[in-house]
């Protein structure tokens, strides 16, 4: 018989014919197994005993790497799979394995890898000899002092190799471009049990900064010179290019920020840098949708004009309008020297709100001095003169009042997206007087705190405090803009928006002369994306502090997303006769 179908005499028989068909599929079976048998045979996998930790994922890499091989090639495959466990483990310092191949009589497929490492060598000596200016450069100095791998240390090529690198990335921050490593050695003693290393790290000379050049408008550059942070001759530092990139950026008056040291340009030590400014457009405009349990949907729109001239003033404009408040307002913002921390802000605006038993009409104008410090405290002086006709439970009004003032906040956070430590504070002060022009007389004192620590990656304890009062002789005169009311989802949860308040004869709000708020929330973080909660919150609005306090405990989950956590609570209020359930739902960030 030749090839998969035989040949047949001629002139069969019936029966024949049926015998034909019979060795004909014979013979399509057979050339199925001759040519699907081998790649259906078992494929050699690994179990590897006897090590844990990244040692074992180490080695359970290098095996995968390895490649594929079948059941019937264990024999020749031994070498080299002891070779690849061998190289694995030397990368921790283990150069004196005792390492046994088995296979299971049922699966033979399948390799158990017995793996006694032994002990890792030990470093005996660590030289690292710096030649050039970095010799005398004290960053570098404190590096060697913060080295990965000291003598009597178990050697570790990760960490040599890390050493090797951060060597190369600091010189090329500090401006060491001719910097290198001349030498770079491991000697192992495997029978002695130790391993010397030795590196020479050769760095010239420090370059300097050079020549700045600018492609940039003049009202760009007078905008941003008190920003530029270098100048010529002193020390190169990537860092402070880094930082000017990101001061300029933030002053959200470019579309594009191009700060780079031009290296090969580079001439007696000295590296010009070339700075690249492109203005924003004239106009821009955006819109947005959202939607929170305190308010409802919203809408809003934000149109800005980033160049209202040579100077650098930009104007703003913002509506927003839900279905209990509308919104408008504008700010005209006018720096003076550094654009991020000093500038006067002109703003005028427009609020209409009808929620609870409140109705309002406020329009106000403030002229306000901003000086911001960068993880410390943010300071604004303002004037604000506004004119309110409202409507507060039983108590109506229209107050005109000119009211000075100071306010003082700061916000520190590390962490990003689900930051695991940070804090919050915020304190006003303001005053009015019939003295100049006001209607009434009061000292309005107000202040918020948020703490937000970590025990561990995953256990998270966020605590809130709030407190406010009203110091004067005609509560009732005051527009309910000033009042305090609390309650909703970014004060006490399991309680409507701005519900907790006194009541008059008529059951309406009047809202407080005093609020006091505090709350505990512990959240948990079982995923990269979500983390559960568990709070209470408790506070109130008054006038006499007569009334009990309200308590709203809860559970709640948090999502993660690209734009910021998404929050749902379901708070119960417990001080209530029917303990009603609500549920909050809010994005944004904790703190």
């Amino acid at each position: 018989m030749t090839g998969c179908n035989p040949p047949l005499p001629a002139g069969i028989s019936s029966p024949g014919r049926v015998f034909r068909r019979r060795l004909r599929a014979l013979g399509l079976t057979l050339c199925l197994l001759l040519f699907v048998t081998p790649a259906m045979a078992a494929k050699l996998t690994y179990q590897v005993k006897g090590l844990r930790g990244e040692t074992k994922d180490n080695v359970e890499a290098f095996l995968n790497a390895l490649p594929v091989f079948q059941e019937r090639q264990f024999r020749t495959a031994r070498p080299k799979i002891t070779e690849s466990v061998q190289q694995a483990l030397q990368v921790f310092g283990y150069y004196q394995p005792k390492i046994t191949l088995s296979r299971y009589k049922n699966a033979p497929a399948r390799v158990v890898i017995e793996v006694d490492a032994g002990k890792p060598v030990i470093i005996s000596r660590l030289d690292i000899l710096l030649e050039g200016d970095v010799g005398s450069d004290d960053i570098f100095s404190a590096l060697l002092d913060k080295l990965p791998l000291q003598e009597g240390d178990p050697l570790h090529h990760g960490k040599y190799e890390s050493i090797k690198a951060d060597l190369g990335s600091l010189g090329l921050a500090r401006g060491y471009f001719d910097a290198k490593i001349s030498k770079s050695q491991v000697k192992v003693f495997p029978d002695q049990g130790t391993a010397e290393i030795y590196i020479l790290f050769r760095s010239g000379q420090r370059y300097h900064f050079g020549e700045i050049h600018y492609d940039a408008t003049p009202e760009a550059l007078r905008l941003i010179r008190p920003l530029v942070n270098i100048k010529s001759g002193d020390p190169y530092l990537a860092i402070r290019l880094a930082e000017m990139s990101q001061d300029i950026s933030s002053t959200r008056m470019f579309k594009e920020v191009d700060i780079r040291p031009m290296v090969s340009q580079a001439e007696g030590n000295r590296v010009p840098v070339q700075v690249t400014l492109s203005n924003r457009v004239d106009h821009e405009i955006e819109t947005g949708i959202g939607f929170a349990t305190d308010v409802g949907p919203r809408i809003s729109a934000t149109w800005e004009k980033p160049w209202v001239n040579s100077y650098g003033h930009r104007l703003n404009a913002t509506a927003k309008v839900s279905q209990p408040e509308a919104e408008l307002s504008f700010d005209y913002q006018i720096p003076v020297g550094n654009p991020l921390r000093n500038y006067y802000s002109l703003q005028a605006g427009y609020q209409y709100k009808d929620i609870n038993d409140t109705r309002s009409d406020l329009t106000t104008l403030s002229v306000r001095r901003w000086t911001r410090q960068p993880e410390s405290w943010d300071r604004n002086v303002f004037i604000r003169l506004e004119n309110e006709v409202f409507t507060q439970g039983a108590d109506k009004g229209n107050s005109l009042l000119l009211i000075p003032g100071v306010s003082w906040s700061r916000l520190r956070m590390r962490g990003g997206l689900v930051p695991d430590w940070g804090d919050r504070q915020q304190l006003t002060l303001e005053f009015s007087d019939p003295y100049w022009g006001s209607d009434i007389s009061f000292v309005r004192v107000w202040g918020r705190s948020r703490w937000l620590r970590s025990l561990g990656e995953d256990h998270r304890f966020l605590l809130r405090a709030e407190q406010g009062a009203i110091i004067g002789d005609s509560f009732s005169l005051v527009p309910p803009s000033l009042r305090f009311f609390t309650g909703g989802d970014q004060t006490v949860r399991g309680y409507g928006y701005e519900t907790i308040s006194p009541r008059g004869s008529d059951g309406k709000l009047l809202g407080g002369r005093y609020v006091s708020v505090a709350s505990a929330e512990y959240s948990y973080r079982f995923s990269d994306r979500w983390l559960g909660a568990l709070f209470v919150d408790g506070g109130t609005a008054t006038v006499d502090y007569s009334e009990a306090w309200k308590i709203g405990p809860g559970v709640g989950v948090r999502w993660v997303t690209p734009i910021g956590q998404v929050r749902l609570d379901l708070a119960v209020a417990i001080t209530e006769d029917d303990k009603p359930l609500r549920l909050h739902f809010a994005l944004g960030p904790e703190l």
